[in-house]
Formats: structure tokens, C-alpha cells, sequence
């Protein structure tokens, strides 16, 4: 930090910043602190929903495995191809605690046997059962994503955050602190010395009178 004129302005100056600094600290360390609080509730909704994710996908899978073994893999293809709709995702972008993330829009994923662009009739059960099946996993995934997006983000703040605290608590704070001690010894020591100074100017005039 750049040595600073040893004067009562400036020594005043460098208190009102040293406060200002104290003060920015506290407001980080209370925004760290609430984004802590966020991440630790991610955390927990995270584990449930990669839970669901996890049970979805295994049965979807099993679900598959069996469909395919007695209905065919044509047949399944057949009907993904006669499906054939695409999945409209809206990434929305939103700010949570002064930090940028995404949401995602869209619209119903788990669908009615009517609603999946071929006729019931035409296929069996197990057919269905896997359409519903990998229809619910992909909304599991559709949930979790932006979770974990805005997990990350909030993870890459506070680390930023962290960061921006230490270097005010432990390196400006501190360097303008020893600046502020520089100035007022040297200030103390320019009153003495004025002080000695004025004392001996009298005791001159003194000895003149005599």
C-alpha cells in the first residue's frame, strides 16, 4: 500500500476508510454467511431429488430391458419414431442473493396414453409403462440440472466472497491500520518536539528579562 503525507486530514481520511472497510467485511461476512445457508438447503433438496432420479432411472431401465425382451426393438422404435415430439425447454435467467442462475420452463413431461402421438390400441402395456416411465425420469433430470447449476454458483460466490473478506480482514484493513499508527506517532512526535521547542523559546525569554 502506497506511504500516505503524515497529516491530520489524511489521518482522518485513512479512519473513515478503515471504517468504511470494517463495514464492507461485516456485509460480506453476512452475505456469505446467507449464502451458506442456501447452499446447505440445496444440499439437502439435491440429495432427495438425485434420489427420485436415481429410482426413476433404474426402473426405467429395468422397464426397458424387460419391454424389449418380449415386444422387440423394432417395435419400440417404431412407436419413438411415430412419437416424435420435441421437448421445448425455456432457460430462464434469475439472480438469487446478487448471484446469476437458471431456471428451466416447460411444459408437461409425464403424459396421458392419448397425448404420446400413437394409438394405445396399437401397443402393449409394457410399451406404456416404459413411455411413463422414462417420461418421469426425464423430468427427474429436468429438476435436478438447475439445482445443481445454482448449487454451483452459489458454491463459486462464496468462495469469491471468501476471498474478497480475507483480503479486507487480513491484508487492506491491517496495511491502512499500521498506516494510521505511522501517522499519529509521527504526529505525536511533531507535538512533542513543538512542545520542547515552545519550552525552550520561553526559557530564553526568561533568562533575557534577568
Amino acid at each position: 500500500m502506497q506511504q500516505i503525507s503524515p497529516t491530520r486530514m489524511n489521518l482522518l481520511n485513512l479512519r473513515r476508510q478503515i471504517q468504511m472497510a470494517i463495514q464492507g467485511a461485516n456485509l460480506l461476512k453476512n452475505k456469505r454467511d446467507a449464502l451458506m445457508n442456501e447452499f446447505r438447503k440445496l444440499i439437502s433438496i439435491i440429495v432427495k431429488e438425485r434420489k427420485i432420479l436415481e429410482d426413476e432411472l433404474r426402473r426405467s431401465i429395468n422397464m426397458l430391458i424387460i419391454t424389449i425382451g418380449i415386444d422387440g426393438k423394432e417395435a419400440l422404435e417404431s412407436i419413438a419414431l411415430s412419437s416424435g415430439k420435441k421437448l421445448e425447454i425455456e432457460m430462464i435467467p434469475r439472480k438469487a442473493w446478487g448471484v446469476k442462475v437458471t431456471e428451466f420452463k416447460y411444459g408437461d413431461i409425464v403424459k396421458s396414453a392419448l397425448k404420446r402421438g400413437f394409438s394405445p390400441i396399437s401397443i402393449t402395456s409394457r410399451v406404456q409403462l416404459t413411455a411413463s416411465s422414462f417420461e418421469r425420469s426425464i423430468d427427474a433430470i429436468l429438476r435436478v440440472v438447475p439445482l445443481e447449476y445454482k448449487l454451483r454458483k452459489f458454491g463459486e460466490e462464496i468462495r469469491k466472497t471468501n476471498r474478497r473478506v480475507n483480503a479486507l480482514e487480513q491484508k487492506l484493513i491491517p496495511e491502512m491500520r499500521e498506516q494510521a499508527k505511522f501517522i499519529r506517532q509521527v504526529l505525536e512526535d511533531r507535538e512533542r518536539e513543538d512542545k520542547f521547542r515552545l519550552k525552550m523559546l520561553k526559557k530564553k525569554a526568561e533568562s533575557k528579562k534577568v
